[in-house]
């Protein structure tokens, strides 16, 4: 049989929700909402620079697929960089390093390969941590507001990552959550250029009466037969590690954001959607590769 036509199947919809209980004006924008998402056209990766900073709206349901590739040969050994790529079509994202000389890490994020300096215009961001390891924020490109060069916008506050103190042990999993600014289903991010320390992200979760979206690790569950703790990853995860992660909306556990694996020594895994950009989804992933004096 041939499929229906979008009008005839929204027609189908609203008909089922209404048998269901729901009144005729939910029924419409359930079914409505529904067509939309079924009909959601393809990314476009023609623009990297853009891509990378967009988040990914909610009509898009299937993940972006991507991997990370860890490079450490010669002399990145001690100070490897990483190089995010897309699957299914295969290109360049994004690359990130640890600054070598900051007390704190902190990982720049460039839109260019090989160009990972502070100064460049392939600088795309940072995700920055705490003494211990256990917060890091994300930024954009732009500048320090108490520092601020000529010409330069303050930077905006893209989310931040929160590891719990691992109190299972060294090779038990690693308690995560992430806040991101509130974004709209189509994919349009709330701007947070915080000037002062108590309108930061950070500082706001830990008052609360916030209205940022927040993220969990899907738990993951003992293997006896395999002695490790694991996760559903779909075959897209090959190696055990603690560093694996699944985060999930609060809201919603069963939709997983963003899932971070292991598939060989120097290769992983990066699928994120709704409602993550590139960008976000690296910089989380680049703080697991993290060594946390307090979570390990």
């Amino acid at each position: 049989a041939g499929a229906l036509s979008p009008v005839f199947a929204e027609e189908v919809r609203v008909e089922e929700l209404r048998r269901a209980g729901c009144s005729e004006a939910a029924a419409a924008a359930a079914a409505a909402a529904a067509a939309a998402e079924e009909s959601a056209p393809p990314l476009d990766l023609n623009d990297i620079k853009s891509f990378v900073m967009t988040c990914i709206p909610a009509a898009h349901r299937t993940p972006v697929q991507c991997y990370i590739r860890r490079m450490r040969k010669g002399l990145q050994k001690l100070w490897p960089y990483y190089v995010l790529y897309s699957q299914d079509p295969e290109r360049f994202l994004l690359s990130g390093r640890r600054r070598k000389k900051n007390k704190q890490s902190t990982y720049l994020i460039s839109a260019d390969e090989k160009d990972l300096a502070r100064h460049s215009d392939n600088y795309t961001g940072k995700v920055k941590s705490n003494f211990v390891g256990t917060e890091f924020t994300i930024y954009d490109s732009g500048g320090n507001p108490t520092r601020l060069e000529s010409g330069e916008s303050v930077r905006k506050e893209l989310g931040v990552v929160q590891y719990d103190r691992n109190v299972l042990g060294t090779n038990g999993p690693r308690k995560m959550q992430v806040y991101l600014p509130s974004c709209s289903r189509a994919g349009v991010r709330e701007d947070l250029q915080p000037r002062k320390i108590e309108d930061c992200m950070s500082t706001r979760v830990s008052r609360g009466g916030h209205n940022y979206i927040r993220l969990v690790n899907k738990t993951p569950r003992w293997n006896e037969s395999l002695g490790a703790f694991c996760l559903n990853f779909q075959g897209r995860v090959t190696v055990a590690s603690v560093k694996n992660f699944q985060l999930v909306d609060e809201q919603d556990q069963d939709r997983i954001v963003l899932q971070f694996g292991k598939c060989s020594d120097d290769v992983f895994t990066m699928d994120y959607c709704y409602p993550l950009c590139a960008l976000q989804a690296f910089a989380i992933c680049l703080s697991s590769f993290d060594h946390k004096l307090a979570c390990e």
